[in-house]
């Protein structure tokens, strides 16, 4: 039997993670302990759990809800982590207080004053967490979920010798993009490789069965922009469109495919949210108002929207119970996720190739050591081992290094306690060029006080 902690009971995330580990771990039972120091949404997880290994025919799995983490990591082999500080009600603080400096986030869960504050209260937390797990299950894989991806995956690599990795849908959603450029059927003749940050990666090479990706692309967009030929937007994991404009705009720029999801590329760069940009109000696809600014059409994902989609997601997995406990449902799928996949090759000591969010040992040259970085990766048995990225052209370099820097002086800071560290990753933001040192110095001082209430902040 293989123990799998979850530390944070995720009424988006569980039915694709347990869903997943079901079906990657078929011949073996597993002892799965939500954590949540909420009782409710730890209960209804567990019981999701139970209804899909029944609707599996599986008799010996065991789900625990915890609110005790220590006593769900010991001996466990696997932790998965999709937590998040203060929830809405302190994201709130990190997108209403950069408003007020002109700098109006699309996410604000990575980079920008936004990404800067999250990660700030959440550096300690995962501290916290590191502590534990080096003493309870130093071991066990280590998956996290939680964004600000680079900063919090990290603080956990840092402070463990765990294998650590962090996970996200960008690999996937980039090969879509190149599936939808070259009318393929399915993924089968497509080679990518990758090289950059989570929510800003750029596809450095890629290959449609033997033959190079990119002069294929050029040839078929011509003198012309990959406007012309790309697919017209998508939606992402919670439903939120994209009308690829910025990526067209990059790709054009820069002759590289970045990360398509627009909403998040457009917080790594200086021109596209800040100096009060205009915007219109339209309606979603529920009649629900978003801001959409006229640059790219990037759309804002408002608290009250996510805060309506919190509450479907918990109503869409209480109905799943009932469906899989009556058996009216089909038992759980495999999704497209690779996080099972890996946990399963870790514990088995069996090879999985995917993309992973690891610190940067050198597999990508020119970027900061120590810094978290998104590449290709090898799980095994030894663990986590990035791929190493040839030649990323000097100008993608040169965009990247700004974010990468800021989150590796962000969690340098944290866990020194150097507030100093911590203020120049933000006054280095691209976001926050528009400013002038004072002003960012007097936002970072309404952040930090405004984070007091969920965090024991070290400074």
């Amino acid at each position: 039997m293989k123990a799998i902690c979850v530390i944070g009971a995720s009424y988006l995330w569980t039915q694709t993670l347990i869903g997943d580990l079901l079906n990657c771990f078929q011949d073996e039972a597993l002892d799965v302990r939500f954590v949540d120091l909420n009782e409710e949404p730890a209960r209804i997880c567990k019981e999701w759990g139970e209804a899909a290994s029944r609707a599996c025919d599986r008799k010996h799995d065991r789900y625990t809800a915890y609110s005790d983490r220590k006593q769900a990591l010991t001996g466990a082999d696997a932790v998965l982590i999709t937590i998040s500080t203060g929830g809405l009600q302190a994201m709130a603080h990190d997108l209403k207080i950069p408003e007020r400096y002109g700098i109006y986030a699309t996410v604000g869960d990575t980079a920008g004053p936004g990404g800067w504050s999250r990660s700030m209260r959440n550096i300690p937390v995962f501290a916290g967490f590191a502590e534990d797990i080096r003493r309870l299950c130093p071991q066990a894989f280590i998956a996290n979920y939680t964004n600000p991806m680079s900063t919090l995956t990290a603080t956990l690599a840092t402070l463990l010798d765990n294998p650590v990795s962090g996970f996200c849908h960008a690999y996937f959603e980039i090969k879509d993009v190149i599936q939808n450029l070259f009318g393929l059927a399915d993924w089968s003749q497509i080679s990518v490789e990758i090289a950059g940050m989570n929510h800003f990666t750029w596809v450095t090479d890629f290959r449609i069965g033997r033959q190079r990706g990119y002069p294929l692309l050029r040839q078929k967009i011509g003198s012309g922009s990959i406007r012309d030929i790309a697919p017209q937007g998508s939606s992402d994991e919670i439903g939120i469109y994209s009308a690829h404009n910025l990526f067209a705009e990059l790709y054009d720029t820069y002759g590289y495919l970045p990360y398509p999801a627009d909403r998040h590329t457009s917080e790594f760069v200086s021109y596209a949210l800040t100096g009060h940009p205009a915007m219109q109000k339209k309606p979603d696809q529920d009649g629900n108002p978003l801001d959409v600014l006229d640059y790219c059409r990037l759309v804002r994902t408002p608290i009250d929207i996510r805060t309506r989609n919190m509450a479907v997601a918990k109503q869409r997995m209480q109905d799943s119970i009932e469906a899989l406990r009556s058996r009216t449902a089909e038992a759980p799928v495999k999704s497209r996720e690779t996080g099972a996949d890996m946990i399963w090759a870790y514990l088995n000591n069996k090879t999985v190739m995917d993309a992973v969010n690891t610190l940067n040992i050198g597999q990508i040259e020119g970027l900061p050591l120590g810094a978290c970085v998104e590449t290709m990766g090898v799980v095994d048995g030894f663990g986590v081992r990035p791929v190493m990225v040839n030649k990323v052209p000097e100008a993608l370099l040169e965009i990247m290094r700004p974010q990468a820097i800021n989150a590796k002086w962000l969690v340098q800071g944290m866990l020194s306690g150097d507030k100093t560290t911590v203020l120049h990753a933000l006054h280095n933001d691209p976001q926050c060029a528009q400013l002038k040192p004072h002003e960012v110095k007097v936002m970072a001082e309404e952040l930090i006080v405004a984070n007091r209430a969920y965090a024991d902040l070290p400074f």
